[in-house]
Order: C-alpha cells, then structure tokens, then sequence
C-alpha cells in the first residue's frame, strides 16, 4: 500500500513538472471564449485529433513469437491546448486541458510550442503580448547560437509543421493582429487610389493612431522572425473584419436589422471599402498555418471581394430589416450607445486589400465565395442560432369577451412580438406608410448636406442601390392614399392586409400574435394559403426528408405563416355575460343585445364540424385550451401563465432585454423603496414606542411617588385616632403613675405602676365607695337641671295662654324635691 501510494505521488510530481516543462505538443491560445478564440479552438482541435491518432498508430508493433517481450515505454505526453478566458466564472471548455489565470500566463506561455496570440480587439493583450515578447527574447537570447547551415546563410530554415515530430525544440509564434495598422497608409499609386495592398507592402504600411501599439508589437514579432529563425517561427496575420457565427463588429447591424428598427445608420456616405473576412476563414488560416507554418513574415487574412461600407448595411436592410437607411454625420455614431471606438475605426476604414499567399500558396477553401449581400440568408441564419433568436407565432381563438386582447397583448409586451389584429392592422398599415413616404421625401442622405464637386468626381453620391426601388415606392403611396380616404375596408381588404402584416419583415423576424382571427374555416385557407410566395428563404432551406404521411401535408399553406401556437379560451355563455355586467369602469361596455347577438353568431360559427380549431388539427397543430372561469382575473394573469408555460423562455434581443430590465429594475427599484418606506415606518414606529416608554415611565414614577405620599398620608391618618387615645385616656394616668415610681423607687415597680395606673384609671375608680356616691350625686344634679328646664317651658306656655287651674303638686315634683333635700 505504501509503495502504491509512493508511486501516486510521484506520477503527481512528474505530471506537474512536465506541465511546467517546454512541450512541442502543447498549443496555447488567449482568450478562448470570446468571439475569435471559440472558433479557432474548434479547428485547433482537430489538430489535435490528428496528432493523437497518428502517435497512436505509430507506438504499436506486433510482436512474433521469437521476439523477446521488452517493458512497455513510458506513455507519451498527448497534444494539448492551454489558454486564457475572459469570463473568470468559466472553469472548464471541451477540448482544453487547463484555464490558464490571465495573471499567470505568460510563464505558462513560455512551456508551449504554439502560441496563437489575437490582439486584434482586446487592448489588455496588447500588454501580454508585450511582456511575453520581452520574456521570450531574453529566453531565446540565452539559448546556444544556431549551427551553421550548408546553404546560403541568409534563407531561413525550411518550413515545417508547428510543433511537428521532428522539431522538438522550435517554437512557433502567431500574431493575430489588424488591418488597422495599415489604416492611414497612402495609396501605392496616386493616380489609382483603388490600387489594393499586398504582402510585400507591409514595410510601408502606416496605422491608425488608436493602433501604434498594435503596430510596434507586429515590429517586435517580425524582429524576432528575422533574428531569431532558427529557434522560432514567427508570423503576422493582418486580419480584416470579421463578420459571421454571433457576429462582433456587425453586431449591432445585424441586431437592428431582425428587431426592424425603423432606419439602420450608414457612418457617413458609406463609399468607404471595408476589408472583411469571415471568422470561420480566419480559423481555417490559423489551422492552416499550425498544419504547415510557412517561411512567411506578414499574411494578410481578407476576402477577395472588395466591399463597401453601404454594400453590408444595405443588402442587410433590404433582406431583413424594414429597409430604409439614414446616412449620418461619421462623428454621429459616439451618440449611438452600442457603437464604441473600435467599431467606429472600422467601419469608417477605406482601405482596399487583396491577399496574396492564403489564395495562391495556401489555397483556402473559402466558406462562401459569394459576396456579402448574397451570403446573408446563410448569415442571418448563423446569427440566429448562435444567439438563440426564435420566432414566436400565436393565433388566440375564443368567444367575444373572453380576453382575447388583453392576453395578446400581455404576450406581445412580455415576448417582444408583434400585435395584429383586425381592428388595428389598418391604422397600423397607415402610420408605417406615411412614415415611410416621408422618409422617401426628405431622402437618407439629408443629414449630410450638399454634396460637393470633389465626392461628384469620385462618385460618392452615385446612388444606383436604389434601382428597382421605385415601384416598390409607387406601390406605398398608392396603398396609402385608399388608408387616407377614410372609406370602409372590406373583408377581402381586410384579409390581404392582415397576410401582408403577418409577412412583414418585422413579424417575421420577432413573431406575432393574431388576436380574434380567422373566425371559421373559409378565412383559415384564405389566411394561410400558399399563393405566390416562397415558403423559405435563400439559405434557409430543409434538408429534412419528411414522412410518408408529411409529404403533401403542407401543399396548400404557406408554412412560414402557420402558427406555432393556438389557444382557445374556453367560457360559458353565462360567464360572457356575468363578465361583460362586471366590466371596470373606463372599459367598452355593451349593452346586452350586442353582446348575447354576437355571442349567437360565435356559437353558430364555433361547431365541432365547423370550428376553425379544426383546421390546424389536420396540420399537427393542436390547440392550448384554456378555461376561463375566474370573474376577478381581469389581467389574465391564469391564462398568460398556461401559455407562458408552452412558450418558454422570451428571446433574448436587445430591445426586449431592455424592456426586460427596466421592468426587473423599475421593480427592484420600487422594492427597494417599499423596503426603505417599511424600515423608515419601522424606526419611527420604534422611536414613538421608546418615547412612549419614557414618557409612561416617567409619569409611573410621579405617580409612585404620589402613590407613596398618600400611602403614608393614609397610614397617617389611620393612626390619629390612637394617637388621641394615648394623649387623652392614657398619657394622663401613665404619666402620674410615672412619675410617682420615680420618686419613691418602690421595690416592686412594676406591681406599683400597676396599682397606681389602676387607681389613677376613671373605670377603676368604680370599685370605690365614694366614687360610686360621687357618681349618684353628679347623676341627680343632671336630672334636676334637666327638670328644671322642664318647668321653665312649662311656665312660658302658661303666661302665653293664661288658664285658671287648680294646682296640685304632681307626685313627680314631689319625689324631686326629696332628691334635692336628701342631697
């Protein structure tokens, strides 16, 4: 176990100390998510496939029976690639052993046999390139001087594969650079300014002043071609503008073509000859190169085809936009927000290239030898797929009432789609019109004024783009002046403006959603009838075999027409007219004899023989039902959820994503304020509820103390009564009694003050006799001043009524009197 556990460990050691050593077999290349390292990791990779698969077949031998059987060799180390990303959350990509930290490169850079360096668009590797440059110099500098050769001593050494079997010690150096650095360049022939550039006349290139950099690094890499031949192969590849796949430069042009913005900007008068190259030729040349590095300083990667500015955005336009253009002031472009320094330098570069060595030496399978404009289905339809851009085609079925409108427009605002509707397509149909003719009016190139004498003589106001255009024009106007008039569409009318909608460049592109149309079976093929028109555009055709049973099910429609989606809102007559009474206010409303008449002629139409549901049922496109049941859902938010459900996620296009974030940053805005309001509400709340506390805690303890005062008042006054008790009935006997102890000093004090507070005491004054007599006496001198009283009233009554009476003395006066005497 231990020597098992040994042996791991140093297979660990060995496998990160060959990582850190030189390897011919190792391919290193910056950047391998953004747009030009992508598409040149997947052909680097088949290099790699290639190389495997030929060690592969090499290291095995069949041994015979009288050949001794020898140890295995050590397994080789196999091809790989090593690179940089952009995105640093992105830890693994197929076909790449390792992710090399940008911080971290340039050591590893230094262990590759191959490094592809592209510093055609990031100005940050323009400073990699330079350190890696430096480093590598003082690493070749180090190195033995080169043997002498045999032939003549100024011809490089013979070219071969990168990195090839026999070369294990050569390096190979490609620089993807621009054309920029030949952007001010005067022309070879002043005569013949439309003369191209080739190779050979990179010495007398001169760059664009945002491109000085970009120039000086291609010095350094043909400096060290030159000096350094024996040790590495090192080339410039001058790459012009690359288009194709998700696109980069045509980006924004491509974008605003399939959202049919209503005019696309041409920088200037658009006369100007851009190079362009497709990003997948540009990785077949890399490819080509790794394959077999040519004894080569300078290669420039463009197309054949010279290609002006208004030659991309016109064609792109006219085939998938809406078709009208405005020729801006090239200085306008800094106010478009999706157009930075790098795509203006670009777009606005004049200059024509012809390559020499990828047609005539490297023989480049060219991806299309089309020009641009005739290449564009095949574009558009890689752009779409790289982006994920689907359209989304909805026909909404169901009773008046029902919600059919609100929830196409809730999808047409969610989804980005376009909204077409019998009612709207005419006034639609007249605003886009009438703009458009206004636009023709004032012209595309009015922003920029007369054209003067010298742009005359170069033809830079020739217009013959616009050939075939006029009846196109004529066409419009005339379809315009029937909208004006005002009079009554009639069905027909009606029917070919809502196909022409439906084919529109803008629905075709985003998708739509046809609200309350066809209504039966007759408008179904008259909507979606084949007709005159091309079910599939250039480039965009099937290569699918279909069906036995498919292979006449499309013969009769137009496929590009036919919906992806069909929902039926499903209601009960009952619930139609308990909705249409609960209308809100501000609402169309209608009275009940509308509304029960075309509820009548709905259900006529709306039959299992008859119902236009069974018209996209025969085409495999079976309709979403939905009930609609709930008076309250008003949004219908129940409905939208079902097909939003079936939908899937919305594309994600520029000007949808920024509605999208809008909405998501209108939303987190007002949370974040509902969330402030709460806190704000909270901290107040607390503040008054701690106030409160204070205030009720400094009313307790006034209130306490009142409390203590009164209890102590109270306890006072409870005692007065035995305060008086002792001051009037026992202070006066116990004080005597006292004071008689004192003074006498009897033996037994207690027994004395007891007698003698018993005697002093009133009650115990009773048990003597001359108390009791004492008593009796003071009892009748009462009584005889009570009598007393007695006769006095007695006496004024009489005077008052004068009576002659016999008196006689009463026997209650006699035994008084006895009283008094015997006293």
């Amino acid at each position: 176990m231990h020597k098992k556990s040994t042996e791991v460990l140093s297979s660990a050691r060995s496998s990160s100390d060959v990582g850190n050593q030189f390897s011919y077999k190792r391919y290193f290349i910056n950047n391998l998510d953004s747009y030009h390292g992508a598409y040149m990791l997947k052909e680097v990779s088949k290099v790699l496939e290639k190389n495997n698969a030929s060690t592969k077949d090499t290291s095995q031998s069949l041994l015979g029976e009288d050949i001794m059987p020898v140890s295995p060799p050590p397994p080789e180390q196999p091809f790989e690639i090593i690179g940089t990303v952009i995105n640093e959350n992105l830890k693994t990509i197929d076909h790449v052993a390792r992710i090399i930290p940008t911080a971290e490169c340039i050591p590893q850079m230094l262990t590759c046999g191959t490094v592809i360096l592209d510093v055609s668009y990031d100005r940050e590797q323009l400073r990699i390139a330079s350190e890696y440059i430096k480093v590598l110099k003082e690493l070749l500098e180090k190195q033995a001087p080169p043997p002498k050769s045999s032939g003549d001593p100024d011809e490089p050494a013979t070219s071969g594969t990168a990195g090839g079997i026999g070369e294990n010690k050569k390096r190979y150096l490609i620089l993807i650079s621009t054309v920029m650095t030949w952007a001010c360049t005067k022309p070879l022939d002043p005569d013949t300014p439309e003369m191209p550039f080739i190779e050979t006349d990179f010495r007398k290139r001169k760059p664009h002043p945002n491109y000085k950099m970009h120039f000086d690094i291609e010095n350094e890499v043909i400096g060290i071609a030159r000096k350094y031949r024996y040790y590495i192969g090192a080339l410039v590849v001058a790459a012009g503008v690359t288009y194709g796949g998700k696109e980069d430069v045509l980006f924004y042009w491509f974008q605003k073509s399939w959202e049919c913005e209503p005019v696309l900007p041409i920088l200037g008068r658009g006369n100007n000859i851009v190079p362009l190259i497709n990003v997948y030729d540009l990785a077949q040349i890399v490819y080509n190169l790794v394959l077999d590095f040519p004894r080569k300083l300078y290669i420039l990667a463009v197309e054949q085809n010279v290609t002006k500015q208004r030659e991309i955005v016109k064609p792109l336009g006219r085939q998938v936009g809406s078709g009208m253009f405005k020729c801006i002031p090239p200085e306008d472009a800094f106010l478009i927000p999706e157009l930075d320094q790098r795509i203006y330098d670009l777009m606005t570069l004049n200059l024509s290239m012809e390559p020499t060595f990828i047609v005539e030496t490297m023989g480049l399978q060219w991806v299309s030898e089309l020009t641009f404009a005739e290449n564009i289905p095949v574009l558009m339809k890689q752009f779409k797929k790289e982006r994920g851009l689907k359209p989304f085609k909805i026909v909404i079925y169901g009773p008046p009432i029902a919600g059919k409108t609100t929830l196409a427009k809730s999808i047409c605002e969610a989804y980005g789609l376009v909204y077409i509707s019998p009612e709207t397509v005419a006034q639609d149909m007249l605003e886009d019109l009438t703009w458009r003719v206004h636009h023709w009016e004032v012209g595309e190139i009015a922003a920029l004024g007369i054209v003067s004498p010298e742009e005359e003589d170069l033809g830079l106001a020739d217009d013959d783009d616009e050939f075939g255009e006029e009846d196109l024009q004529e066409a419009a106007k005339q379809t315009l002046a029937i909208l004006q008039s005002g009079r009554l569409l009639n069905d027909e009318e009606i029917l070919g403006y809502l196909r022409q909608k439906m084919l529109s460049r803008d629905a075709l592109n985003r998708g739509w959603v046809l609200d309350g149309y066809p209504t039966s079976l007759i408008q179904c093929a008259a909507l979606f009838e084949k007709g005159e028109e091309q079910d599939s555009e250039a480039g965009e055709e099937t290569t699918e075999e279909p069906f036995d049973e498919d292979v006449d099910l499309y013969n009769n429609v137009l496929r590009k027409m036919l919906p992806d989606i069909v929902v039926y809102l499903d209601a009960t007559d009952d619930f139609i007219c308990e909705k249409a009474m609960r209308q809100p206010e501000g609402d169309a409303r209608l009275d009940e004899e509308t509304i029960l008449k075309r509820l009548s002629e709905f259900r006529a139409v709306d039959t299992r023989e008859s119902t236009p549901l069974n018209f996209f049922d025969e085409l495999d496109i079976h309709p979403l039902v939905v009930n609609v049941k709930d008076h309250g859902d008003y949004s219908m938010k129940i409905a939208y959820s079902a097909v939003a459900l079936r939908m899937g996620r919305p594309c994600r296009y520029g000007k949808l994503m920024a509605l999208i974030e809008a909405a998501e940053k209108k939303e987190k805005e007002e949370l974040e304020t509902l969330r402030a309001r709460e806190e704000k509400i909270l901290k107040q709340l607390e503040a008054k509820l701690k106030e409160e506390r204070e205030e009720k805690m400094e009313y307790w303890t006034e209130l306490y103390a009142i409390m203590r005062e009164e209890e102590e008042a109270a306890l006072a006054a409870a005692g007065e009564p035995m305060r008086n008790y002792l001051v009037h009935h026992i202070f006066p006997t116990l004080t005597p009694a006292l004071l008689e102890v004192a003074k006498l000093r009897p033996e037994d004090p207690i027994d004395f003050l007891a007698e003698k507070t018993f005697k002093l005491n009133p009650i115990g004054k009773e048990f003597e006799e001359k108390y009791n007599l004492y008593m009796q006496r003071l009892s009748l001198t009462k009584e005889a001043a009570i009598e007393k009283e007695k006769q006095k009233h007695l006496n004024y009554e009489v005077e008052e009524k004068p009576v002659i009476v016999e008196s006689k003395p009463s026997e209650e006066s006699h035994h008084g009197l006895e009283l008094m005497y015997n006293l």
